[in-house]
């Protein structure tokens, strides 16, 4: 075990949460079933899912619950990962990633964000987004001034605003149409990359939420920044 490692697991190792003492549970994901992403679920009453419904819970303490019909109960907590395994479960994948032949030949490991809520203009993939929040983008260099083009994948429309040199982030204007579940080609001084980016529900009220709904949508770098601001 690397000393990451130790160190996420020591600071965020949780006990199970019991269906008494946990206040809520959001929807994460959900394949098959008539319930939004986002729903608040009372994890006292039971859940009716059938064959091939899919569901995927966050609960206040951060852990992760997977539940797949039938299952006919209240959810149970010992479906779920915990959220020290789940950050565990980032270094893990990273490696095996930067192990594999071909992956990084010639590209250079992310730098870590500064800030959870932030946007790397620079790197394709994914990102996430509160709700009621507007976009921060963010790049690793900032020793010149860029132009900014954002496009939808479709190229419906095309917004174009200005990086300023010096300024590592810069907060996009609501009238640009940037916002959370849609994907854009974002591009940096002639530099594009593909960036899908997902909404974080104002209703997950704890970081440990938060950090778990990021692992979930694939923002595990924020994720990591998150929880290093609350050491």
């Amino acid at each position: 075990m690397t000393i990451k490692r130790i160190i996420f697991a020591a600071l965020f190792v949780l006990a199970p949460l019991s269906t008494a003492s946990a206040a809520q549970y959001v929807v994460a994901e959900a394949r098959g079933i008539g319930i939004a992403v986002g729903s608040v679920i009372d994890p006292a009453k039971p859940l009716d899912l059938k064959q091939g419904q899919h569901l995927v819970l966050i609960s206040d303490s951060g852990q992760t619950i997977k539940l797949d019909g039938p299952y006919h109960k209240a959810p149970a907590a010992e479906h779920g990962v915990q959220l020290a395994a789940a950050l565990g479960g980032l270094v893990t994948e990273g490696k095996a990633r930067t192990s594999e032949i071909g992956t990084t030949r010639g590209a250079a490991p992310r730098a870590p964000l500064p800030q959870a809520w932030v946007i790397d203009a620079s790197a394709p993939g994914n990102a996430c987004l509160m709700q009621n929040r507007s976009p921060v983008l963010w790049r690793p260099v900032a020793n010149e001034a860029a132009d900014v083009v954002i496009m939808p994948t479709d190229r419906s429309w095309r917004a174009e605003t200005h990086w300023p040199k010096g300024a590592s982030s810069l907060k996009l204007k609501d009238d640009l149409g940037v916002h959370g579940d849609a994907s854009y080609f974002i591009s940096v001084n002639g530099s594009e990359s593909a960036i899908a980016i997902a909404s974080v529900p104002a209703v997950l009220d704890t970081d440990k939420m938060r950090a778990a709904w990021l692992i979930q949508k694939g923002c595990d770098r924020q994720a990591q920044a998150l929880l290093r601001s609350t050491q």
